[in-house]
């Protein structure tokens, strides 16, 4: 018996020597892993629980470039965190395109998303959640004064449901630098809309600063980005020395004619966003926005986590950091001092300043064995393909990538023929590449039927959603994101009734077979019809059949014509425009080159800005976000074009007030 159970019992001792050797030997790793686990939740208490998944959203203003740096500070520190995006923390993107009317319809949405927080940025973003998020704890940043919009009485004592990070922009320094760089001083400008509390509380602590140096103090208000230019047009009228500009989102929204109207005057301008300072500002002594982002994830967090919202003080915090545009000071003749050289930050190093430095290094650490394959298929060789195109190419050789060098870029066109358009879908779906850039409506209904397994990003098309995308503009096809063009229509219907009054009919072609030609139609009626006016509509179904088409709805009694957009009549929008001139109908239209047609006036989408903001979304796309997670974006720039000769051919007067707020002016000759 015992020498049945010997060999039995030699292998039992076996096993736990075994088993004890194999414990040991590892003890260190194990020791190790809880040691490091127990030092980085000793260091911040927040880090993400292993196995679960969060999920959260976030609200802001607009794409701009300060934001897209918070942002990525902001998915930094939360990575470092454990939360990582696409993994275990799934992020929800929403923004208001620019107006703080769209806010309170993107925060609703938001806050009947299944996450478990909202993360608001901007104070009008910031302002609106108090009063509309109900179901959410609010985390907030990118916010200047959270106190003067409302978040609470100071930063102990806040409302139950909201917590965050505030950004007040280093004022004081601002004017110093500007006394420094403009010895004697006597007077500045601003321009801010007054709905914009974070603006408000700005200005009065500039305003006051100011008056102590004796430096007056020109302010104009507006209410949105359309004032902007008019405002600056008056401003630097005043005989000011130096344009302020805080950072106002509406003023923000408009800089770039900000800076072309100041620069006009030779008038230098000072700004808070150091990232803009590559615009053509003068300088700025900014907030470091990577930084705030990066130090919001913290907060973030530990609301994630579960943290009480209400025990979780305000904060303020800010990474100072002026930057100087060397360039536009020798432009402008302003002398920089010495003293200022050694604290500040050439506008030539801006990419080590901005958001462009994680573009730049992501192209830095990018396998440089690998060319990028891209590819852009167009349905026709209308206009609005080829602004596109080349918005396309500028905005990746922007963000660091050289055609040629860091990627090739095929170029297909279907020339209108859906035939050829099927075939060479077919071909791109069997072929791989990085990124499938699309433009027009038909492309991407074609393309999301037979590309699965390849990336697809879009633009120049009205409505995504009427294409088969998705059921909105953030629950879509996992492999699709894109850039909306959707046409201004409303702010056309307006614009119609204010230059002519006595206008009732207003005629316009449009393409049955094209889906977004039909949207494009019911859009139109819909903000006509809110300023009495009704639309006549005529089908056209071929280029041959445009003489025609525009004969017979010229022939229905109309008052003007106003040419909806579709890839038909924009191809042959040149045959419109010479049937309007040969009856004497004036003629308006939704696309910039047709003011160089003929139109007397355009309410254009910046197509080229349309081909950037595609390029932008690829960009992230190739730096590991999925497309899935990138919500459909309307394009971020619209522009007024007016042809002053053909307002006089068809004898229509343009008002002053409708010339303000213009890109661009054809005078006549």
């Amino acid at each position: 018996m015992i020498r049945r159970i010997k060999p039995l019992l030699k292998g039992i001792v076996l096993i736990f020597m075994i088993a004890a050797l194999l414990i040991f030997s590892d003890w260190r790793n194990r020791t190790a892993l809880k040691s490091k686990g127990s030092l980085r939740q000793k260091a911040t208490g927040t880090t993400a629980e292993i196995g679960r998944s969060y999920s959260i959203g976030i609200a802001y203003f607009a794409p701009e470039e300060s934001f897209d740096n918070l942002l990525t500070g902001l998915f930094y520190g939360l990575a470092d965190l454990g939360f990582v995006k696409d993994s275990n923390l799934n992020v929800i993107l929403s923004h208001a395109n620019g107006e703080i009317s769209n806010i309170p319809s993107v925060l609703q949405n938001l806050d009947n998303q299944p996450i478990d927080l909202l993360i608001v940025t901007s104070t009008p973003c910031l302002t609106a959640a108090l009063t509309i998020v109900k179901n959410k704890p609010i985390v907030f940043t990118y916010v200047y004064d959270p106190i003067a919009a409302g978040a609470g009485t100071n930063y102990n004592e806040h409302r139950p449901n909201v917590t965050g990070v505030g950004s007040f922009p280093p004022i004081e320094k601002t004017i110093e630098l500007i006394t420094t760089l403009i010895p004697g001083i006597r007077s500045a400008g601003t321009i801010y809309n007054s709905s914009e509390a974070n603006s408000r509380k700005a200005v009065s602590v500039g305003r006051e600063l100011f008056a102590q140096k004796n430096i007056a103090l020109e302010e104009i208000t507006v209410v949105n980005t359309n004032e902007v230019l008019q405002a600056i047009q008056v401003l630097v009228t005043k005989d000011i020395q130096v344009l302020w500009i805080t950072g106002d989102n509406t003023a923000i929204q408009a800089l770039d004619g900000i800076i072309k109207t100041a620069d006009k005057s030779k008038i230098p301008v000072i700004i808070n966003d150091y990232e803009y300072v590559s615009h053509g500002a003068l300088a700025a002594a900014g907030i470091g926005w990577y930084g705030t982002g990066y130090h919001s994830a913290g907060v973030v967090a530990k609301v994630l986590n579960g943290a009480n919202v209400d025990t979780i003080p305000l904060e303020n915090y800010v990474e100072e950091q002026i930057v100087i545009n060397f360039e536009k000071a020798k432009i402008l003749g302003i002398l920089i001092p010495k003293e200022l050289k050694k604290v500040s930050m050439a506008s030539d190093k801006l990419d080590m300043a901005s958001g462009k430095n994680d573009r730049n290094s992501f192209m830095r650490k990018r396998n440089r064995d690998h060319k990028f394959r891209f590819v852009i298929v167009q349905y026709n060789d209308a206009p609005i393909s080829e602004l596109t195109l080349q918005g396309l190419i500028y905005g990746l050789e922007e963000s660091g990538l050289l055609e040629g060098k860091d990627f090739d870029l095929q170029i297909k066109n279907a020339q209108g023929d859906i035939t050829t358009l099927n075939s060479i879908i077919n071909q791109v779906a069997s072929d791989k590449y990085d990124i499938v850039f699309i433009t027009s409506t038909p492309t991407l209904q074609c393309a999301i039927k037979k590309i699965k397994d390849q990336d697809i990003v879009f633009t120049t098309v009205a409505d995504p959603i009427t294409a088969g995308a998705g059921k909105s503009f953030s629950q879509h096809l996992p492999n699709v994101t894109g850039i909306s063009t959707m046409g201004d229509y409303e702010g056309m219907a307006k614009l119609l009734k204010t230059l002519l009054p006595s206008a009732h009919r207003i005629g316009t072609l449009y393409s049955p077979g094209e889906a977004n030609s039909v949207n494009n139609l019911e859009t139109f009626r819909k903000y006509t019809k809110q300023e009495g006016l009704e639309v006549i509509a005529t089908p056209v179904n071929s280029s041959s059949e445009i003489t025609d088409a525009a004969l017979s709805m010229c022939s229905q009694r109309i008052d003007v014509i106003c040419q909806i957009i579709d890839n038909l009549t924009s191809a042959s929008f040149p045959g419109i425009n010479r049937v309007a001139r040969k009856t004497k109908i004036p003629l308006f239209g939704f696309v910039s080159e047709q003011v160089e047609d003929g139109a007397i006036l355009a309410v254009s989408r910046d197509y080229i800005q349309a081909g950037k903001d595609a390029a932008r979304l690829a960009l992230r796309i190739l730096q590991g976000e999925q497309a899935s997670n990138l919500p459909f974006e309307f394009v971020s720039k619209t522009n007024l074009i007016i042809n002053l000769e053909a307002a006089d051919y068809y004898g229509i007067s343009i008002p002053d007030a409708v010339i303000s707020k213009a890109d661009k002016i054809i005078k006549r000759e």
